[in-house]
């Protein structure tokens, strides 16, 4: 008798084992599975996702760049390198490897053999060359800047070799950043370069299903270059603006992941045993900066008064609801060479200039303006933006400066803050949004052709480091000039940090793999239930 039961509990055993190898179970859908007939249980392979915003085009290169449109293309096109947050880290992707001449002058690429492009082509290192081409032809070329295409070439199917009008260290960081995609060029050239028209890209999805304003999905390519992803078949966007609804949509098994989860909902989330939160700070800082066109603010005395009226950690506190952090310095300690770093051998404590209300009334009446001024702030209608305007207000009233809000819809503080410079103080990002820092030292740059320097800084000598530090091969020089950058730039108050922005997005208990790429944009190809 002995023997039968022994006999029982091993095949028990037996079948149990099998059962979780083969994915078999009882378990509800919500923990990434879905019931058959059987009573198994079959690997869930589609994904809902509830975004904030529509893709504004289908177009990776000279479309839309705002956040939440990459989030959709970063999962179709793909770029030569790829980086993940937070670390920063460039890894090979469409490119295999590449190397510098010994002058730095010409970067050589090699890439992988066998990439399909989605409409059944090979991607070849012509393509990449013909890419990279129309990307400088485009209104995001920062990514191509220092590059001399007329001269760079192919030196076969897979190697191919970019000539640089000069030394210009960043170029590695650009090929990494979400608009330097490379596709298929007979396809570009077949539909007159018509993105809503064409599917070129060598994401592991390609375009589904768009209707503006309520979903976009992507499907599989199942000829995907990285074997075994993705081992998600549809993924489907759903547009909901409405930011206590994103989270509502997971929490009521409607959705599987949701983007941009605001502070309300993260006490929810929490508590939530089938919720998962993703929390991860961004390389971007909000700053307030100066319209330094203008005489008032060209005056330095100025610009200190006003950072000494403002309590960064109070203005957190009351503004934030909990989500991101006050300012550890000009940038977040995730970026490399960031003088924030507590290891960092040129760290500053930030502030540097700290909150005193009485020190700013004296240097403001010092620089001629005992009684204070009157100016405008432009917060733009971002909600933390506007309630830290709101703060700041009030604070910069104790010392005599009174501050008209002004709040625009985005288009039309793009155009006045980048275009006609008509503001006083505003609020902005700012970001290494490529992974390298000189995409930040690029702000107090006088030479900015790309928008970044709103704020009108300029200074001969900041221009010679930002320069000497994008040229510079060694790194630990070119660390020690991207330090003395940021140094200058607080010591001259040319913008000011006021918090550190956040990551916060939710999915489902049972979804796994979960990362962020380049643009704070989720990689979907490594999500798996």
């Amino acid at each position: 008798m002995k023997k039968i039961i022994a006999l029982l509990l091993a095949l028990s055993m037996i079948f149990a084992l099998a059962a979780c190898t083969s994915g078999g179970g009882t378990e509800p859908a919500t923990d990434g599975g879905e019931s058959t007939e059987g009573g198994e249980t079959a690997v869930k392979d589609t994904l809902t996702i509830a975004h904030k915003q529509d893709m504004v085009d289908k177009d990776p290169i000279n479309g839309s760049t705002t956040n939440a449109t990459i989030k959709i293309k970063a999962n179709v096109y793909e770029t030569l390198i790829e980086r993940t947050v937070p670390e920063s880290e460039m890894k090979p992707l469409l490119a295999e490897s590449w190397e510098w001449n010994d002058d730095y002058t010409e970067l050589t690429v090699h890439i992988k053999s066998g990439v399909k492009t989605h409409n059944g082509g090979d991607l070849t290192a012509e393509d990449c060359l013909f890419s990279l081409q129309k990307i400088s032809e485009s209104s995001n070329n920062s990514v191509t800047e220092k590059m001399d295409l007329a001269k760079s070439y192919a030196v076969d199917d897979t190697t191919f070799v970019i000539v640089m009008e000069e030394t210009y260290m960043p170029v590695i960081a650009n090929l990494s950043y979400p608009t330097a995609v490379m596709f298929d060029k007979e396809g570009y050239e077949e539909a007159n370069g018509d993105w809503n028209a064409m599917d070129i890209g060598t994401g592991a999805f390609q375009w589904g299903d768009w209707v503006s304003g309520d979903h976009v999905t992507l499907e599989k390519f199942d000829e995907y270059h990285v074997a075994g992803m993705p081992a998600i078949s549809e993924v489907n966007f759903k547009v909901i603006p409405e930011d206590g609804n994103r989270y509502i949509e997971v929490e009521t098994g409607h959705a599987d992941i949701a983007y941009e989860i605001t502070g309300v909902d993260i006490d929810s989330a929490e508590s939530n045993p089938d919720v998962v939160l993703f929390r991860e700070f961004t390389n971007d800082n909000s700053y307030l900066s100066f319209n330094q066109r203008e005489e008032i603010f060209q005056d330095v005395r100025v610009r200190k008064a006003l950072a000494m009226a403002m309590d960064l950690q109070s203005a957190w506190s009351v503004c934030m609801d909990g989500v991101g952090r006050p300012p550890v310095g000009l940038l977040p300690d995730n970026i490399t060479d960031s003088i924030a770093k507590s290891d960092s051998p040129w760290h500053v404590d930030y502030p540097m200039y700290a909150y005193n209300v009485e020190e700013a009334k004296k240097l403001l009446a010092e620089a001629g303006y005992p009684d204070g001024f009157s100016c405008r702030y432009n917060t733009g209608d971002n909600s933390v933006r506007m309630a830290y305007g709101e703060f700041f207000k009030n604070a910069f009233e104790k010392i005599g400066v009174t501050v008209e809000l002004i709040s625009l819809d985005g288009a039309t503080n793009n155009q006045k803050l980048k275009v006609e410079h008509d503001f006083d103080i505003y609020t902005w990002g700012i970001a290494a949004t490529n992974g390298d820092i000189d995409y930040a030292n690029r702000y107090f740059w006088s030479k900015d052709n790309t928008n970044r320097n709103i704020m009108g800084y300029s200074d001969p000598e900041m221009d010679q480091l930002i320069e000497d530090a994008a040229r510079e091969g060694d790194p630990a020089k070119r660390s020690e000039l991207n330090a003395k950058v940021q140094l200058k730039a607080l010591e001259d108050v040319a913008i000011i940090p006021i918090y550190q922005q956040e990551d916060v997005h939710c999915y489902v208990n049972g979804l796994e793999g979960f990362v962020n790429g380049a643009y704070q944009s989720p990689l979907l190809k490594y999500v798996h239930f």
